[in-house]
């Protein structure tokens, strides 16, 4: 599906709390079970460690969030780390870096995971400003075991398009309050 034609067909913000991710959507998809035909199209089964999140972006549907926000919404294999957490795919050189902690979620039986993208180049590490939490719900979290995974724009980043990567790195780097929103369940 055109991911302009998808944004129009679902007009209201989709916004998920992390128990309906990981009950509604997470455990029926490793479960092979029914998931509502009107969420289907906000979340899309891809290696989210392939491609850079812009490249990933440009090709799916985002789902509409608060405030003109886009997120988008990923099934995807768990990679092996690069040590210390990250999610490395591709060449090894785009890396997804952890941002705190694993947090369970409230009722148990799930965790999210924080990750910020960051990219070496010849001048040194670049953070275009992409987030992600990483949903999953094995114990042990194996390489291989299915999560979903919700990838966007850190809100400061979101305009950052015209700014330096260093700038965008510089933005990135500090500590903030809604971080500790993003994984909290409710």
């Amino acid at each position: 599906m055109d991911p302009a034609a998808a944004a129009k067909e679902f007009p209201i913000p989709f916004l998920p709390t992390d128990g309906e991710i990981l009950h509604c959507l997470l455990r029926p998809k490793i479960a092979g079970a029914y998931i509502d035909s009107r969420f289907t199209h906000l979340v899309h089964d891809a290696d989210v460690f392939s491609l850079p999140p812009d490249q990933l972006a440009a090709m799916h549907a985002h789902a509409p969030g608060a405030r003109g926000d886009k997120a988008w919404y990923f099934f995807s294999t768990r990679v092996g780390s690069g040590g210390r957490g990250r999610r490395v795919g591709g060449d090894g050189s785009k890396r997804w870096c952890p941002v705190g902690s694993k947090k369970e979620l409230a009722g148990g039986g799930g965790y999210c995971q924080r990750f910020r993208y960051r990219e070496k180049t010849a001048t040194g590490v670049v953070a275009p400003g992409w987030m992600m939490v990483e949903y999953g719900v094995a114990q042990e979290h194996a390489v291989g075991d299915l999560v979903l995974c919700k990838i966007f724009r850190f809100p400061r980043s979101a305009h950052s398009d015209s700014k330096s990567p260093a700038s965008a790195s510089a933005s990135i780097g500090r500590k903030r309050k809604a971080e500790t929103l993003l994984c909290s369940d409710g």
